[in-house]
């Protein structure tokens, strides 16, 4: 609830001659008590003639509290028609016309509202970076917000600033952005848990993890930051303790698409198949338009050998999404253990799409094996080697992988003398997440 500002009266010994009741005005709003405070409000106006300022704009608030944003920004104009040098009115227009969505005139109207201010006014610069990033300028966006930072905006502005330089592209500024909101101020759970967010993204889990937890402790029911930590728990495979998170986040966030989304691939995990498939169907029903959940649910009735359905769900998230190249390696899957014939076209579009992907070329390369072309099978193989030996901590299930189907086609006579020698053998499966359980993007 918005704080009335406090008008200087026109007159005063004609207001402490008469009364003035604009401290009454003041406590019923604060204490919410709105309908004695718009039948005060009207009591005053009709013994002042509808010239009691503090009482249109006392009023206006109530009316934009309420979401009636047209006759509060009646209000407010009434209050500047009495007195123009004053900004408070002007601020309360520019913030009704944010919520109705005209950010243009929003914007105008905090400009005007900066220009009488007789002091740098950090509320004013936070508004105009957020109408600035409404209207798409990000850049202009920025500017705005570190002047909020100078003028002393405290978390809302570092935690503005950080946000409009992710949104442009500047994930290191944003993480300095957010350093200097906690060191300097006492940030809520909200700016702490996109923090620890942002350092998960930036591959930092140690500072990413003191973050989350921070903001765990000081709001219990903050879901973005179980949200966080339990995708750092399932890619450790510390299953049990993301479940407990993913149902903590679910309890204070029943629709959340992700939270359902990870917990249904945590049961997966486990194994139980039942659960799993019902969390996924949730994130299905809560987002049908979001291309991961349907993607996640394909997987995992592909998991629980149901490739009709399992194409269905694929085909829906390839629509959604349509250079996802697992999305349409799973499509291939399904089509070749449905017998179709255009399991082909999808493998080679999977290769096209992501021709460094080594999970993916060996699929493929499996796929040609079974169909009987040695020769290409042999091919994809090369190249898969290839893209396995480039990298530092190959994936050992593919290395396996990979060493079996060479075993298969020596043993069909293919010459594979081309091959390095050493073929890489990467960590210890038990050690590596599965690449096709990975948790969602928070």
């Amino acid at each position: 609830m918005r704080r009335p500002s406090v008008f200087v009266a026109k007159d005063p010994e004609k207001e402490f001659r008469y009364g003035s009741r604009n401290w009454l005005l003041h406590a019923r709003y604060v204490r919410g008590e709105h309908a004695m405070c718009l039948d005060l409000a009207d009591d005053l106006q009709k013994k002042a003639d509808n010239t009691h300022r503090y009482a249109h704009y006392v009023k206006g608030l109530v009316y934009a509290d309420a979401g009636r944003h047209q006759e509060a920004l009646e209000r407010f104009h009434s209050c500047i028609r009495l007195q123009p040098s004053d900004p408070e009115p002007l601020k309360q227009v520019a913030k009704s016309l944010s919520c109705q969505g005209r950010y243009q005139l929003s914007l105008e109207a905090y400009l005007e509202a900066d220009k009488l201010t007789k002091h740098p006014d950090s509320d004013i610069y936070c508004a105009l970076a957020e109408c600035a990033s409404n209207l798409g300028q990000i850049e202009r966006g920025v500017e705005w917000a570190r002047a909020a930072v100078q003028a002393g905006g405290g978390e809302r502005a570092g935690a503005l600033l950080a946000r409009l330089l992710l949104a442009s592209g500047d994930a290191v500024g944003a993480s300095a952005a957010y350093d200097q909101a906690i060191a300097t101020h006492a940030c809520g759970a909200d700016t702490l848990a996109a923090a620890g967010a942002l350092r998960l993204r930036a591959g930092a889990p140690r500072e990413a993890f003191q973050l989350l937890g921070a903001a765990l402790a000081q709001q219990p029911s903050q879901h973005a930051a179980a949200l966080a930590l339990a995708a750092m728990m399932l890619q450790h495979r510390d299953l049990d303790a993301a479940l407990a998170r993913l149902k903590a986040a679910l309890s204070a966030h029943p629709t959340c698409v992700a939270a359902h989304s990870n917990l249904g691939l945590a049961l997966l995990a486990k194994k139980k198949y039942v659960a799993a498939l019902t969390c996924l169907q949730r994130a299905v029903w809560s987002a049908p338009l979001s291309a991961r959940a349907a993607h996640n649910l394909g997987l995992a009735l592909l998991l629980c050998r149901r490739p009709a359905s399992a194409f269905c769900r694929l085909a829906t998230a390839a629509a959604l999404q349509p250079r996802q190249p697992y999305t349409v390696l799973l499509i291939g899957i399904a089509l070749e253990r449905l017998g179709d014939a255009r399991a082909d076209a999808a493998y080679a579009r999977a290769a096209a799409l992501a021709p460094g992907a080594a999970l993916v070329r060996v699929n493929r390369a499996a796929r040609l094996a079974r169909a009987g072309l040695a020769g290409r099978a042999a091919e994809e193989a090369r190249a898969v080697a290839e893209i396995l030996q480039g990298e530092e901590k190959p994936d050992a299930q593919l290395s396996s992988s990979l060493a079996t189907l060479l075993a298969l086609l020596r043993d069909a006579g293919v010459q594979l003398s081309d091959l390095p020698d050493h073929l890489p053998r990467g960590d210890t499966p038990d050690d590596l997440p599965e690449d096709d359980m990975t948790a969602d993007e928070v």
